[in-house]
């Protein structure tokens, strides 16, 4: 059986948004700035 993703390192924003509870709209669309292009995070 395969693993659907290669495991990494989120990014220093992607770690914020994956453990974030209460990020507000503005915080998120500041945070989402400085998500790799290439990120999962992009896709959902």
């Amino acid at each position: 059986m395969n693993p659907r993703y290669v495991p990494y390192v989120p990014s220093l924003h992607e770690d914020m948004i994956l453990r974030g509870r209460r990020i507000m709209a503005d915080q998120m669309e500041f945070l989402l700035a400085g998500v790799p292009r290439n990120s999962r995070l992009r896709e959902a």
